[in-house]
């Protein structure tokens, strides 16, 4: 893959030297969110400084239920009314949360996803120091999932930079500390949408670390049923197969396969990957590995039963890879006008929706709150059809005299 080279490893450096570059990688963005955090969500203040973070309030609110030995998933939020809908384990992975100021917390939980966001541009391939202090305040203003991300103090490039650090060290020839696919176990047993990545590593013939995943998801669930057997029951018997017990799959904002369904009339709950897996290990066995990664990925959230806007954080390395002369020029047109159209979130800005509304949508409203599904089919069918022609073409090359 063609892009920016990489710095002289971390390790190589001076601490002085890395301790200034990390400084000069992260406060920019950090600050910067910071400040626009009490903007994104509805609600927030600036003077006094209460951003509108619900979903980790919603965080707060099931872990001190559960020390206080209360259903998780009979917690509510103030005021929203929300739901946890985790796996148990994430719960108890939260626990911390119920100790400190929740605004203390606000501010720990903004600087964990900006480190994710930034971990995962540079080991897409963005340029080290002062540039990637600067890409990241571009990506925090800029893209919409990452934004509210921020905004909700969701869980979302966390899991995605968990995943990106197992398949994407940086860098790459370092000895590892954390076995590959134990971040990716975690990932998928706190949010069962990355255990595709299981699935993406056997077929790139990574199969230890598939089944070290395995293990590591099944060891964090494991955990999770003996400190929590009931709710465990709960999650997978139920709420596993994306029932947020308030958010119907027709609002505008979840924008899987399963919504763009929904909005046209079906009510079916089913969805397929397409193989799509498979053209992604054909992309990684190409050293095309920043996409490959992308496309599983992306792919996650258009199979998902339920994607909200914020739940694509995923087009932030599909961004990297589209810029690779290694991918086709026709992939790049359509994913770079994906990214962009992720990242201006034109059904939320412009369409109504709510209360069934979604099913008076005229055409135009229609192409609007369907076009970023639509147009990640079209990539992805796209790709799965380039490699069964040039599957086909291969014998016959072999054969020409």
């Amino acid at each position: 893959m063609t892009l920016p080279t990489r710095s002289a490893p971390a390790t190589s450096l001076p601490i002085s030297r890395r301790l200034t570059r990390a400084a000069v990688e992260f406060l920019p963005p950090m600050v910067v969110a910071l400040l626009i955090l009490p903007y994104i969500i509805q609600y927030g203040k600036f003077i006094p400084w209460e951003p509108s973070t619900i979903d980790l309030q919603v965080y707060v609110y099931a872990v001190k239920d559960m020390l206080a030995g209360k259903d998780i998933f009979g917690t509510t939020t103030p005021s929203w009314n929300l739901y946890f809908i985790y796996p148990p384990i994430a719960a108890i992975l939260m626990t911390p949360l119920a100790f400190g100021p929740y605004l203390l917390w606000q501010v720990v939980w903004t600087g964990g996803l900006v480190w994710a966001q930034q971990s995962v541009l540079k080991r897409c391939g963005a340029p080290r120091g002062w540039k990637l202090g600067l890409l990241g305040i571009a990506v925090v203003l800029a893209v919409e999932p990452v934004r509210t991300t921020l905004g909700y103090g969701q869980v979302n490039t966390l899991l995605m930079a968990l995943v990106i650090a197992d398949l994407l060290p940086d860098p790459p020839d370092q000895p590892r500390r954390i076995p590959q696919g134990i971040l990716i176990g975690l990932a998928a047993a706190i949010k069962l949408t990355p255990a595709l990545f299981v699935i993406f590593m056997f077929l790139i013939g990574k199969r230890r670390a598939a089944i070290a995943a395995i293990i590591s998801f099944a060891v964090f669930t494991g955990i999770g049923a003996i400190l929590l057997f009931r709710e465990t029951v709960v999650f997978f018997s139920g709420l596993s197969g994306g029932d947020t017990r308030t958010a119907s799959p027709l609002y505008t904002g979840n924008q899987s396969l399963l919504g763009v369904f929904f909005r046209f009339g079906d009510s079916s709950r089913t969805t397929t990957l397409l193989g799509l897996a498979l053209v992604a290990a054909s992309w990684w066995q190409s050293n095309e590995k920043v996409f490959a990664v992308a496309i599983v990925g992306v792919t996650t959230c258009l199979a998902s039963p339920l994607s909200w806007t914020h739940h694509y954080v995923w087009i932030l390395p599909m961004a990297m890879a589209v810029l690779s002369p290694g991918v086709p020029r026709w992939a790049r047109y359509i994913g770079g006008f994906w990214v962009v159209w992720v990242c201006i979130c034109l059904p939320l800005a412009v369409l109504p929706y709510g209360g069934g509304r979604e099913r008076q949508f005229d055409f135009l409203q229609q192409l609007v709150a369907n076009l970023g599904p639509i147009l990640g089919v079209i990539l992805l069918v796209g790709l799965a059809w380039q490699l069964v022609v040039s599957t086909r073409a291969r014998p016959a090359l072999a054969a020409a005299p």
